[in-house]
């Protein structure tokens, strides 16, 4: 799904806090050579140096910034990954495909969701590290200091920017893609965080010895299994949610009851994240880590089941396009997107089908289109599986749940492999297998469905190259 900068950090336990100043600035005195600014963090940088192999280029810049300017660059940041048309064409979409209520407006939600979540950010575009809310005298956990100043040393050894697509995506990554990338980035930053924690030594000696690498490897497996609600409130500086304020409980719980299409491209990646970097570090080293940033996963498939999917041989996900000509739809969509594994897991885990990761294994590849005509919207969702029993195995899931999303609607067979439902709307939601291909229209009117299962039989579906 799209999104800013992923900002919500997880963080295991507390350490001694670190004070939170600006920069300091070069001398205003004009001098032949005046000293290089020293970052206020530059124990942690040493040591994060020395257990990471890579070398800062500079220091990073870091200030504090007040609660009302981070909504305004969250807000801003939205608005170029989200242009109105796209915002409202996707939201639609998703809800009309049942991955979240009818209603929903996915920049309000992301919005509300990273700004009250934040607790400090590096931002890759200004190169400046920044903590969030009042700071007088107060602290920041040197734990997120950590978590921050990896992606800060990434960005100067990789450009992080850029890994995300660059600005305005001009590398064209899909959604799942970035996704898949914010995997790699989070999972090392947590990863990095944590092996910082358990090493021993200060400054250059700092050394992840056996025992620390046995305690961050206990830590990645806790991570996976821990509550969300107590890693959130880990992040906002208290050891437990009941030392929380009554105010920044209820943001958590707000996160909790965030759609999971939203949520768990949220949180996932920092220990799903930290688990891939923990394996791929174990295999090849640090080496193999840098290489990550060369050669990303392409999914979060490949994420998701790194040992049959990523390592060694990856598994390639299947690219969607549009047939040139569509008469049926003229005009070019006004939104598209690539749910990828984890949304389809996502959707499973929105109706609570007990299967959905069962369900959603086996996926290939898959792309929905939206159309706004006449006020009403069209959603054609295209999915390719990795064999026919996985495509048969996840329409009769996904049927499953029309149930519960319909109590009142009939499903009917509209072919031997095709079922048709009218929704409240009075449009249809109409879905359909072929081999490993599975298709969905949602908005359609009766007479035009022939029509647009035309389209999607035309759709150029092709392995991305590995």
């Amino acid at each position: 799904m799209p999104r800013a900068f992923l900002l919500v950090l997880l963080c295991l336990g507390c350490h001694a806090p670190a004070q939170v100043h600006p920069a300091v600035p070069a001398p205003v005195a004009v001098s032949p050579a005046p000293p290089v600014p020293v970052s206020p963090f530059s124990r942690i940088e040493t040591e994060l140096s020395a257990l990471r192999g890579l070398s800062f280029k500079h220091p990073v810049p870091s200030s504090t910034q007040s609660r009302a300017d981070f909504r305004a660059w969250v807000h801003a940041e939205l608005e170029r990954d989200l242009p109105p048309a796209k915002n409202q064409g996707l939201s639609h979409a998703y809800a009309d495909l049942g991955l979240v209520p009818q209603g929903f407006d996915l920049t309000t939600t992301l919005e509300e969701a990273l700004t009250t979540q934040v607790a400090a950010y590096y931002d890759p575009h200004s190169k400046g590290f920044r903590v969030v809310g009042e700071t007088r005298g107060k602290a920041v956990d040197e734990m997120i200091v950590a978590h921050e100043l990896t992606h800060a040393l990434d960005d100067q050894h990789f450009d992080l920017e850029t890994f995300d697509g660059g600005e305005g995506n001009r590398l064209g990554l899909s959604e799942d893609e970035r996704t898949a990338r914010q995997f790699v980035t989070e999972g090392e930053a947590t990863f990095m965080m944590l092996a910082w924690r358990s090493a021993s030594g200060e400054g250059a000696g700092k050394r992840l010895g056996p025992l620390g690498v046995a305690g961050v490897r206990m830590a990645v497996t806790l991570l996976g299994a821990a509550d969300p609600i107590e890693l959130l409130a880990a992040a906002r500086g208290s050891r437990s949610v009941a030392e929380l304020s009554p105010e920044d409980r209820r943001e958590l719980d707000q996160m909790t009851k965030l759609p999971p299409l939203v949520s768990m491209p949220l949180i996932e990646p920092y220990f799903k994240g930290a688990a891939l970097i923990s394996e791929v570090w174990g295999r090849g080293g640090w080496d193999a880590v840098s290489d990550l940033y060369r050669h990303p996963p392409a999914s979060t498939e490949q994420i998701l089941h790194p040992r049959e999917k990523f390592f060694g041989r990856r598994d390639p996900p299947i690219l969607m396009r549009l047939p040139v000509a569509r008469p049926a739809l003229g005009e070019a969509p006004m939104a598209t997107d690539v749910l990828g594994e984890l949304g389809v897991r996502a959707y499973f885990k929105t109706w609570d089908f007990p299967s959905g990761e069962a369900a959603a294994a086996g996926w290939g590849g898959d792309r929905l289109w939206v159309w706004k005509r006449a006020g009403q919207f069209l959603v054609l969702w295209a999915t390719r599986w990795d064999s026919e029993s996985d495509a048969k195995r996840f329409l009769a899931a996904y049927l499953d749940t029309l149930e519960p999303r319909f109590p009142d609607a009939r499903i009917e067979r509209a072919g031997q492999d095709a079922w048709r439902l009218l929704r409240p709307e009075g449009d249809l939601l109409y879905s359909e297998r072929r081999g490993r291909d599975v298709d969905v229209i949602v908005g359609a009117r009766p007479e035009e469905i022939s029509d647009l299962r035309a389209v999607l039989l035309a759709v150029e579906r092709r392995a991305a190259a590995d």
